[in-house]
């Protein structure tokens, strides 16, 4: 009974391995690509899918916001957007996809909790 074991878990450590080895892989490149897409000066404040390859953006540019449409053939401004058009409040603000999930997530939760005591 013993020889039966010892295969079995060597084969549970090899897959052990291989997830831990994925997760660190993962991580990994998780924060070469925040570090890529990191820019002082354009943010995208939000986006809306409309298809399977076409969105439409607003994006902070310095203090500006515009809304910007894009798809596979081209990308075009539609319009500069004021500031009483853009809902900050909405998201952190320091939002440009780059802060990490987990804060994310914290700051949406405390702000609907907010909003359900109103």
């Amino acid at each position: 009974m013993d020889c039966t074991i010892m295969p079995l878990l060597l084969a549970l450590v090899a897959v052990g391995v291989v997830l831990y080895l994925s997760y660190v892989f993962s991580r990994y490149m998780a924060s070469g690509a925040a570090k890529i897409n990191k820019s002082k000066n354009i943010k995208i404040i939000d986006r809306v899918v409309l298809g399977q390859d076409r969105m439409i953006l607003i994006a902070k540019i310095g203090e500006k916001h515009y809304l910007i449409g894009s798809s596979p053939q081209s990308i075009q401004i539609l319009t500069e957007l004021s500031g009483s058009d853009i809902a900050d409040d909405t998201y952190p603000e320091n939002f440009s996809g780059n802060t990490p999930f987990k804060e994310t997530l914290k700051g949406m939760l405390h702000k609907k909790e907010k909003q359900i005591k109103q």
